[in-house]
């Protein structure tokens, strides 16, 4: 416990360098997720079915809890993820210490909780540190009745309702309402226990809490969320779709990318993350195929070595059942198969059964040398392991056996050749170690770098701040593209954060709107109404009620917004079927979809809107006023302007 208490605050002391990931504003994966938590209570239910990923509902709630308590702010939001990485830290020493000694534990916490692609994920708002910590918590909670059953400590009776294990279970099902793939654990770890003993029905009954709240979670809460699997994102790691001959060659391929990442299972997918790259030198990709044999043989050890004790059955089965349930799921097109970011709490259970064949490679081989090297043997106790052999875990926890039962080869004498084989699979390991140990740091220095690094539609809430400076009575927003209303809604109703770059934004003062100094906007008013302007300045001077700071303009209700692009209607139709006729328009593009939306921007013209004025927002978008003209006047130049820069909305004709 002192071990992981100390690597606990090592964790949380490398994420205090790291606190400017806190604040910095959210990018389009973190700012739809803001949104989503954020969505008032009546339209919440159906803000979920279309969110782009499924979220479980314990993140959710505490993400939501953290949003209300500390108000809207990035940081706050980022809370439980940053949180998460220092527990995860000290819950993977508990986990791991159970089946190897402190340095392997301790190495096994730094290996995912340092590791730079793990880092940049748990450092935005994204459900993945959570879930694996949720994962991790779950299996040490399963595993207290192993390791009492194993030890012959206590007197738990087979044939009856034991309430310390159904405490625990109901237990683990709360942490399963915490991960979305906490399912695939709960379900694997129950058949352990519904195979073991004669009393079955007890074991069930113990672990019905857990398989309710697990199975009701998911088939109601996480269900109701998987639009995504109608979508063509994730296609590349369903097995759904593939003959025979392609369903293999895509699950060797799978285990390939898993056996090579390091840590093994770690994301290979996601390119916006940042990912280690192997230092191979002139051995080109020799050096990978031999790291993963090195990784396989290790693996395949350290199940061996766990599958002759209670706990560590559990570990395989938790392992071996989310692996293949996963693999089902993708055939329905419900989960993704291999190294994705989803599939990351299995992580820390791959790393263990790593590392206990890593750790008992090494005793074989320390043992086997110093019994070849010259001096006076070791001592060997009765169970046949060296008195002088690396620190083991303690006998109430671990079934020890003789080092030779499993190693009669390395502990032989054989000479100075076998001195020489000794030294030389010495050398390898610990090479391949420090090649692994590289490889998972490598990122270091971007994560480091990125600090402020935008990654698109970062500036988003810029964007809403100044469409609330400038607009005025009777304005219509209008959002154009698919990928920009779940971050326009978060920025423009519920962000307290302030703008990225206050410099760029016009100030909010009287004038004409369709200039950039118009009075600012209630939350809705007819043009020209002098009531409404009074109104309008009124809460200017009181400060927004939703963020509760002085002088804030206030925001721009969803009445009078608009959304086109994708499958909605065209922006021009929209606009003709509003009962009032705006005064102004105020149009933003988010950048990437401009394009595909130029046809609907030059239709807007000939329907008799002309483009004043436009701010442009770095990887954002451009948010342009548009005022009545004649039709068609402006068609021309806005076309023009779009198509020689189409990465960028351009200031057209006044």
């Amino acid at each position: 416990m002192l071990t992981a208490a100390v690597v606990a605050a090592v964790v949380a002391g490398v994420l205090g360098l790291l606190q400017a990931y806190l604040s910095r504003p959210f990018w389009y994966d973190e700012i739809w997720r803001a949104h989503v938590v954020s969505e008032p209570a009546r339209s919440l239910w159906a803000e979920l079915a279309v969110a782009n990923t499924p979220s479980a509902l314990g993140w959710f709630g505490l993400t939501r809890l953290c949003g209300e308590a500390f108000g809207w702010h990035s940081w706050a939001l980022r809370l439980p993820g940053f949180a998460a990485v220092p527990l995860l830290g000290a819950a993977m020493v508990i986990v791991a210490r159970r089946f190897t000694g402190i340095a392997a534990a301790v190495l096994a916490a730094g290996w995912v909780c340092l590791n730079s692609t793990f880092l940049d994920l748990a450092t935005q708002l994204k459900p993945y540190a959570v879930e694996t910590l949720a994962a991790t918590a779950i299996l040490a909670l399963w595993m207290v009745d192993s390791s009492a059953t194993a030890v012959g400590a206590g007197n738990l009776s087979p044939r009856r309702l034991e309430r310390g294990r159904l405490a625990r279970r109901a237990g683990a099902g709360v942490l399963a309402l915490f991960a979305v793939p906490g399912i695939f654990l709960i379900v694997a770890l129950a058949a352990v226990d519904l195979r073991r003993g004669p009393a079955r029905r007890w074991r069930l009954l113990e672990c019905s809490p857990a398989l309710v709240l697990a199975g009701l979670h998911t088939v109601i809460f996480v269900a109701h969320q998987s639009s995504q699997r109608n979508g063509s994102y994730w296609d590349r790691q369903f097995i759904a779709g593939r003959g025979p001959l392609a369903a293999l060659r895509f699950v060797v391929d799978q285990v390939r990318l898993t056996l090579t990442g390091s840590p093994p299972g770690i994301d290979r997918f996601d390119p916006s993350l940042v990912h280690g790259s192997l230092p191979t030198g002139p051995f080109g990709p020799a050096a990978a195929v031999l790291l993963a044999l090195v990784v396989a043989g290790a693996g395949g050890l350290g199940a061996r070595i766990l599958a002759r004790r209670p706990d560590g059955r559990l570990l395989l089965a938790a392992l071996g059942g989310a692996e293949l349930m996963m693999l089902a799921a993708s055939a329905g097109r419900y989960w993704p198969f291999g190294p994705t970011r989803t599939n990351l709490f299995v992580v820390p259970m791959v790393i263990v059964v790593v590392l206990v064949g890593v750790e008992r490679a090494t005793q074989w081989l320390s043992l086997a040398l110093r019994r070849q090297s010259p001096g006076k043997a070791p001592q060997v106790d009765a169970e046949g392991l060296s008195t002088s052999d690396p620190a083991l875990p303690p006998r109430s926890l671990v079934f020890i056996r003789s080092l030779s039962v499993f190693s009669p080869r390395l502990t032989a004498g054989t000479g100075p050749a076998g001195l020489a084989l000794v030294v030389v699979a010495l050398l390898a390991l610990v090479g391949s170690g420090t090649l692994l140990a590289a490889n998972s740091l490598a990122g270091s220095r971007l994560v480091w770098d990125h600090r402020d690094r935008m990654r698109g539609l970062d500036l988003m809430v810029d964007a809403a701040i100044t469409t609330r400076r400038i607009a005025g009575p009777g304005d219509l927003v209008a959002v154009g593209g698919r990928l920009a209303r779940p971050g326009w809604l978060y920025a423009m109703e519920a962000s307290a954060d302030g703008p990225r770059d206050p410099s760029h934004l016009p100030p909010a003062r009287g004038g004409d709107p369709a200039r950039g100094t118009g009075p600012v906007a209630g939350a809705a008013g007819s043009a020209g109404s002098a009531g409404a302007t009074d109104a309008a300045a009124a809460v200017v001077a009181q400060g927004s009620s939703r963020t509760g700071q002085v002088g804030r303009p206030p925001r721009i209700a969803r009445a009078d917004t608009i959304f086109f692009g994708g499958s909605t209607a065209p922006l021009a139709a929209q606009i003709t079927s509003r009962p009032t006729p705006p005064r102004h328009l105020l149009v933003f593009v988010f950048d990437i979809e401009l394009r595909d939306l130029t046809g609907q921007l030059t239709a807007l013209t000939r329907s008799g809107w002309c483009p004043a004025r436009t701010w442009t927002f770095r990887l954002t978008g451009t948010l342009t006023t548009y005022n009545h003209c004649s039709p068609g006047a402006a068609t021309t130049a806005v076309t023009g302007a779009i198509a020689s820069e189409p990465g960028r909305a351009v200031a057209a004709a006044r």
